[in-house]
C-alpha cells in the first residue's frame, strides 16, 4: 500500500511538472511564436511563395572558431509594397536580440527612413528604433543619434504618427498578416499578447 501511495505522489509531481514546463515554454505573444516555430527549421515561412529564406553561421571574436546558427528572410522586391524596401527577419538563438525585423521606407529622394525592431524573448520585450540614410547613401554611413534624427524628421514634416504608419503598414499588415495566414496563430496583429513594446518615437 504504501509504495502505490509513493508511486502515485511521484507520478503526481512528473505531471504536475510537465504541465509547468509545458506552460513557462508556451509562446507568450506573436513575436515568442514566430522565434520558437521559425528557429525549429524555417518550414513555415517557406510556405510564402514571395520570401527567401536563408540559413548560416556568425562568428565573432569570442566564440573561438566555433559559430552560432542563424536564419534570415528576406522579402523579394515584388512582395514589398512601392516606397519601401529591405524587409528583413533575422533570428539570432542564444544571442541577446533574439529577433529582428527591418525595413527601408523612402519617403522623398534625399532621405530613407531606416526601422529597426527587436525583440528580446528573456524580457518579451518589442524594441521600435529608427535611423535615416542619406541619399545617395554611403555604405556603412547612417544617422541614429536622436537628436540629429529629429532635426531630418522636423525638416522633412515627418510626425511620429507618420513613423508609426509606416511601422504599421510592414510589420502588422504585411509580416504580421503573412505570419497568420500561414500558421494556426494565437495572436494577432491587432493583439500581439503579453509583450512590453518600446517605440523610440512615441513621445516626440
Amino acid at each position: 500500500m504504501r509504495k502505490k501511495i509513493i508511486s502515485l505522489v511521484i507520478l503526481c509531481v512528473l505531471v504536475l511538472l510537465a504541465g509547468v514546463y509545458y506552460y513557462i515554454h508556451q509562446p507568450k505573444n506573436i513575436f515568442d511564436e514566430i522565434y520558437q516555430e521559425t528557429t525549429k527549421s524555417g518550414y513555415v515561412f517557406r510556405q510564402l511563395s514571395d520570401i527567401e529564406v536563408k540559413s548560416h553561421e556568425i562568428y565573432d571574436n569570442n566564440m573561438n572558431g566555433t559559430g552560432k546558427h542563424t536564419l534570415v528572410i528576406n522579402y523579394t522586391d515584388e512582395a514589398t509594397p512601392k516606397d519601401y524596401d529591405n524587409i528583413v527577419l533575422d533570428f539570432y538563438p542564444e544571442l541577446g536580440k533574439n529577433m529582428s525585423i527591418r525595413f527601408e521606407w523612402q519617403p522623398n529622394s534625399d532621405i530613407t527612413i531606416w526601422y529597426l525592431c527587436y525583440y528580446k524573448q528573456n524580457s518579451k520585450t518589442l524594441t521600435k528604433e529608427i535611423a535615416i540614410f542619406d541619399e545617395p547613401r554611403k555604405a556603412g554611413e547612417y544617422v541614429d543619434d536622436e537628436i540629429k534624427v529629429k532635426k531630418y524628421l522636423s525638416q522633412y514634416n515627418i510626425s511620429s504618427n507618420d513613423l508609426s504608419k509606416h511601422y504599421d503598414k510592414i510589420v502588422n499588415q504585411k509580416v504580421l498578416k503573412d505570419w497568420c495566414s500561414i500558421y494556426d496563430s494565437k495572436f494577432s496583429p491587432a493583439d500581439y499578447g503579453d509583450i512590453t513594446v518600446k517605440t523610440q518615437w512615441e513621445n516626440w
